[in-house]
């Protein structure tokens, strides 16, 4: 039975990954600020919060005896401009992302032996940015840039680092993160302009989080790249970014999120 940790599986494509972890015989243990049950190996645990990672890694490994995979899928998302969105909110954005994945990993490899699997959950807008959303992309270009790094470091050790970069999937995510619409002469109403494309594209055309969750799994489990991007039409929007440059790219994606 391998011990496998996912941050951020009680709903949405986390949940749907537990499901299948189970599914092939892992014991699934979660990290999420909404869980209290360690009894069913759910951890009490806030992923921005070192210690509470270190705590709860700890409180596994000295249950199970080691930790052999860890999914860090816990992510947090906001929509305001670079310039005016509120600091702290920003700050908080990378701290759930990003340094969550980072403590999360610290935490797990104390207890992972040669074999072990990370997998970082990053996005396709680590690649592809998108106008008002720069924290976000940020903190996921942030993940994927560790993840590769960690598999440069880890490989020798005989542990394996995958990226996952998702495009948009049916989660509720979008419908959850924080909007900003704050904004002065420089922006004028192209704020607000956007933030109403985004809300009335949220939830259109995505893949449902069930489906997206299989294919994904497949390449936390037995992929052997460093990265993968999950869905057709992203694929071929990174294929464009790479065929006509990031210039003229950045000029399309602008056009289309206003």
């Amino acid at each position: 039975e391998k011990i496998a940790v996912i941050t951020g599986a009680t709903s949405g494509l986390g949940k749907e990954l537990k499901k299948l972890y189970e599914r092939d015989g892992y014991r699934v243990c979660v990290l999420a600020r909404s869980c209290d049950n360690e009894e069913l190996d759910e951890y009490k645990c806030d992923v921005s919060d070192e210690a509470q990672v270190n705590a709860a890694a700890a409180k596994i490994a000295a249950k199970y005896g080691r930790i052999d995979v860890v999914v860090c899928n816990a992510g947090a998302g906001m929509f305001g401009t670079a310039e005016l969105a509120p600091m702290s909110e920003i700050k908080r954005i990378m701290d759930i992302s990003y340094f969550g994945a980072l403590y999360t990993v610290r935490a797990c490899l104390k207890h992972m032996g040669k074999g072990g699997r990370i997998v970082i959950m990053s996005s396709i807008s680590a690649m592809t940015v998108t106008p008002y959303h720069s924290a976000y992309c940020a903190a996921k270009a942030a993940e994927l840039m560790l993840s590769m790094a960690m598999r440069m470091e880890l490989k020798p050790a005989g542990i394996d680092v995958v990226c996952i970069c998702p495009g948009e999937i049916s989660t509720g995510f979008s419908v959850n993160k924080k909007m900003y619409t704050d904004t002065n002469e420089r922006y004028l109403d192209r704020v607000a302009k956007a933030a109403q494309i985004a809300a009335s594209r949220s939830g259109k055309k995505r893949m449902p989080a069930e489906k997206a969750a299989k294919k994904i799994y497949k390449k936390c489990v037995k992929g052997k790249k460093a990265v993968y991007i999950i869905g057709g039409k992203y694929k071929f929007f990174r294929g464009v970014q790479r065929l006509v440059g990031d210039t003229a790219f950045l000029g399309l994606t602008a056009r289309f999120a206003s």
